[in-house]
């Protein structure tokens, strides 16, 4: 294993755009950050079950969940447990707060 995090920084500055996608494939799925018109990101988490994905370079050996979890500051009181069975994609779209 690597000494080192490998870190990709988007930094939504227009003055120098990046690439309206980027993409890291790993065995088994595929993390995507997509930005918006409105430089808002969705963050793409895509488990590969054999299937093409947008015609885009995620080949990929079949993956499955195997454990998931979801950390709060202040937890809600309805959490559930995530049905990973069928599960192959997961998308969060995020954007930065007004101060």
């Amino acid at each position: 294993m690597g000494r080192k995090a490998n870190v990709i920084q988007l930094t939504g500055d227009i003055k120098n755009q990046e690439s309206a996608e980027t993409i890291i494939v790993f065995p088994g799925g595929s993390i995507s950050v997509c930005r918006t018109t409105d430089n808002e990101y969705w963050a793409h988490i895509d488990v590969n079950h054999g299937q093409v994905i947008e015609d885009t370079i995620r080949a990929s050996k079949s993956g499955e969940i195997v454990s998931s979890r979801l950390d709060y500051t202040n937890p809600p009181s309805d959490i559930r447990k995530m049905d990973t069975d069928k599960l192959n994609h997961i998308a969060v779209l995020i954007k930065t707060k007004d101060k």
